[in-house]
C-alpha cells in the first residue's frame, strides 16, 4: 500500500479517572522527524512512544501531541513554597502600610498570593508501577491515533498513485510515437544534406562517398536508441514500485530522475520537429510524476 507523507490522526484512552489523548499529524519530509509534546513527568515514556511509532512510520516531519487529564489524587501532590509565601505577604503589608492602603480580609490576601508565580506547586507522583500502567494507556492511544493516521495517509496514498499510473501510461504512448518518428530523423537529414551539397557544388558531382560517411556519422550521433530502451525499462519498473507498496517514496524519486535523464538525452540527440514536441510533453508527465512523488512516504 502506497502512502502519503501527510496525514492526521488522533485516538483517546479513558481509565477510570485518567485519560490520554494523543494526536498525530505530518507533512512532507526527506527523512522521518518526530517533534513529541506531552507533560514533562512522562518524559521518561517518549522513548518508548517513539520507538512505537518509528515501527510504522518511515517518512515524514511528524508532529505528535499527547495530552493527560486525571482527577486521581494519587497522580497529584499540592504543596506550597512557605518562604516565598512568606516574602509576598510582608512586602503586601509593607506597601498597605506605606501607602496607607487597606488591606482585605485574609481570603482574599490568600487568593491572591497563591496567584503569584511557583507559591503553589503541583507535583505529579509517578512510582514504577503507576508509570507502567500509564504507559499501557498511553500506548493505547498512540495505536488508535496511528491507526487513523495511517488510515488516511493510505487514502491519499491510493489517489497519488492512480495519478501517477496514469502519468506512466502517456509516457509510454509518447515513447511509441517518438521510438516510430525517429528512422525520420535521419532521413530528414540526409534530404538536406544532399540538397545543401547539390546547391552548393552545382555542376559538381557530390562525391558519394563523403556523403553517406556523414550520413552514417549523424544517423550514429542522433541515435535514440539505447535511450529509447532504458526509458522502456523504467516505465515497466513504475508499476511493479507501486504495486509492492511500502515505503518507496526515494526508490520513485530516483526512478522519475532517470526517466527525465533519458527524456533529455533524446531531445537533445533527436533534434527533429516531429519529435521535439512530443519530447516537451513527454519530460511534462515526468516533471508531474517527480512532484507527486515528493508526497510519496
Amino acid at each position: 500500500m502506497i502512502r502519503s507523507m501527510t496525514g492526521y490522526g488522533k485516538g483517546e484512552k479513558q481509565v477510570q479517572d485518567r485519560r490520554f489523548v494523543v494526536e498525530i499529524k505530518s507533512v512532507n519530509g526527506k527523512y522521518v522527524e518526530f517533534h513529541i509534546r506531552m507533560p514533562r513527568f512522562f518524559n521518561s515514556l517518549e522513548d518508548r512512544l517513539r520507538k512505537q511509532l518509528s515501527a510504522r512510520i518511515f517518512r515524514g516531519r511528524v508532529d505528535v501531541n499527547v495530552n493527560f487529564v486525571s482527577t486521581s489524587v494519587r497522580d497529584a501532590k499540592i504543596s506550597y513554597n512557605k518562604a516565598l509565601a512568606e516574602s509576598y505577604t510582608d512586602a503586601l503589608t509593607e506597601i498597605a502600610r506605606d501607602f496607607d492602603l487597606y488591606l482585605p480580609d485574609h481570603r482574599e490576601v490568600f487568593s491572591l498570593i497563591a496567584r503569584f508565580p511557583d507559591v503553589v506547586e503541583i507535583d505529579r507522583e509517578l512510582d514504577g508501577d503507576t508509570l507502567e500502567d500509564l504507559w499501557c494507556d498511553l500506548s493505547a492511544a498512540a495505536a488508535d491515533a496511528l491507526d487513523n493516521f495511517l488510515t488516511m495517509r493510505e487514502v491519499e496514498g491510493a489517489a497519488l498513485a492512480e495519478n501517477i499510473r496514469s502519468k506512466g501510461i502517456r509516457i509510454g504512448q509518447l515513447q511509441t510515437v517518438i521510438e516510430a518518428a525517429a528512422p525520420a530523423v535521419v532521413e530528414n537529414y540526409r534530404t538536406k544534406l544532399k540538397k545543401r551539397m547539390e546547391e552548393a557544388l552545382k555542376e559538381i558531382a557530390v562525391d558519394e562517398y563523403r556523403f553517406l560517411n556523414e550520413v552514417a556519422h549523424f544517423a550514429d550521433k542522433s541515435a535514440i536508441d539505447e535511450e529509447i530502451t532504458r526509458l522502456k525499462s523504467h516505465l515497466a519498473q513504475l508499476p511493479r514500485i507501486l504495486d509492492g507498496g511500502g515505503a518507496v517514496g526515494k526508490k520513485l524519486d530516483f526512478l522519475a530522475q532517470e526517466m527525465a535523464r533519458e527524456a533529455n538525452t533524446i531531445g537533445a540527440k533527436a533534434n527533429f520537429a516531429d519529435i521535439t514536441k512530443h519530447v516537451i510533453e513527454l519530460k511534462g508527465e515526468i516533471e508531474k510524476i517527480r512532484e507527486q512523488v515528493q508526497n510519496i512516504e
